[in-house]
């Protein structure tokens, strides 16, 4: 790239909407009859992931022609689609690592290298853990070539890059096309138990923090560790809060409804979110029934039947698939309490700021939380719900007990509606328009 494109980093990037388009450093800035581009990276679908959905929107209007970049997954395989009226692009790694491994006709011609291809895909699906790190950086290789020539193809004005595993493909767009950079960080990635070199990790970041043009967090726990490790200003915090909230539920299903109470969580079916220990907590709140709302594995789905069917509770847990982000509120308003039972296994989780918990005050729920510091400090200091260990099964049970209490639910979901009158979207995304701004009129990180 030309000396005279690096350059033009240093000066105001004019965009239609609120700005007019102008100035170079993209192929954008001579294309003035069109909205410049904006590319938002993540490593999931994003048919649900509501915080990306709010970047979109909030750029679109700032006058970008938004697209979506996520990955295929099991349950979406389209590889494009629309959502919120926002293109989606999903990449393929995994596929096309596939094909490129897959084995050819065999042809006289070949002889005996033609068992080679098939042995390079057996390698690549194995799951000997000698072989899972070079199946993981080959799919990481063939997403970031992918998302390259999606940068090369749109001359995005602005990237945002959703979390550590999308900023390879940013910082290309950034050295490439001088793109905007935001890194978005949701989690603290050396510190959630991932099985690379943590060095390594560490290293990275430290160069995304300084590379990227803004960078932002979830939780401002993680925004602490973050300012501390890596010698850097503290990232902005948004949090994900939903949009809407609900006054009250057009369906009631628990206590309102004079029925047994309903306890829900939202949100993968993962480990280290406090799941088993709700069904072991079950056990000892024979009135309490529990939904879970989100996806999860079957393997895992199977260890939480299994665990479920132990406990003696399995007639008292039902599953549910996710709803849109937008629906999320209404469809879980007719519970009675609102499961944020995070283990503290690793950093990370010790210091994350979940959607969920934002979804279920929008929802009027009362909250059942563990006791980690961002997560604890905010159900304390507005009054909200409970507060346990999150090991401790006994007292997850008499935490329930005392929230499905009709009076002291009926109390706090009074303190839930207040708290939500306060905290909403429409004030984050106030603090994410004036990180936009600073970037689009060449003022990063400041």
């Amino acid at each position: 790239m030309a000396v005279a494109e690096l350059r033009s980093l240093d000066r105001p990037i004019r965009y239609r909407g609120r700005l007019t388009l102008s100035g170079s450093g993209s192929s954008l800035s001579d294309t003035h009859d069109q909205s410049p581009t904006a590319l938002i990276l993540v490593s999931n679908p994003a048919t649900h992931d509501s915080r990306v959905l709010r970047q979109a929107a909030t750029l679109r209007d700032f006058g970008f022609d938004v697209s979506i970049v996520g990955v295929v997954s099991a349950g979406e395989q389209r590889t494009e689609a629309r959502i919120s009226g926002f293109r989606v692009i999903r990449l393929t790694p995994v596929e096309t690592l596939r094909r490129l491994l897959r084995k050819p006709r065999r042809s006289s011609a070949q002889g005996a290298d033609s068992d080679l291809p098939q042995a390079a895909t057996r390698t690549a699906r194995s799951k000997a853990p000698r072989f899972a790190a070079l199946r993981r950086h080959a799919i990481a290789s063939v997403y970031f070539l992918q998302g390259v020539a999606i940068v090369q193809r749109t001359s995005p004005a602005v990237v945002h890059a959703n979390d550590y595993n999308t900023m390879w493909v940013g910082i290309a767009a950034k050295l490439l096309r001088g793109s905007r950079l935001v890194y978005d960080a949701h989690e603290l990635w050396p510190d959630q138990g991932l099985p690379e070199w943590r060095p390594r990790l560490l290293a990275c970041e430290w160069l995304f923090m300084r590379l990227a043009d803004a960078t932002i967090t979830v939780s401002p726990g993680c925004a602490e560790v973050m300012a501390e490790r890596y010698r850097v200003p503290p990232p902005v915090v948004v949090r994900n809060v939903p949009e809407r909230i609900v006054q009250s539920p057009s369906r009631p299903e628990g206590l309102r409804a004079g029925r047994k109470p309903l306890a829900v969580y939202v949100g993968g079916l993962d480990p280290e979110r406090g799941i088993e220990q709700t069904i072991l907590a079950l056990a000892l709140v024979p009135e309490l029934r529990l939904r879970l709302m989100g996806y999860g594995s079957a393997e895992y789905r199977s260890q939480l039947d299994n665990c479920a069917t132990a406990a003696g509770v399995a007639d008292r847990v039902e599953y549910r698939p996710p709803v849109e982000p937008t629906a999320v509120a209404e469809t879980i308003a007719g519970a009675d309490v609102g499961l944020v039972l995070i283990q503290p296994k690793f950093l990370s989780y010790r210091m994350s700021l979940p959607n969920k918990l934002f979804e279920y005050v929008a929802a009027g729920l009362p909250i059942l939380a563990s006791d980690l510091p961002v997560i604890a400090a905010i159900v304390h200091e507005e009054g909200i719900g409970e507060v346990v260990p999150p090991a401790d099964v006994e007292a997850i049970a008499r935490a329930m007990r005392r929230l499905t209490d009709v009076n002291r639910n009926d109390q706090l979901r009074k303190q839930v509606q207040a708290f939500a009158q306060r905290v909403n979207w429409q004030t984050e995304r106030q603090t994410l328009e004036q990180v936009y701004t600073r970037l689009l009129d060449g003022h990063p990180n400041g």
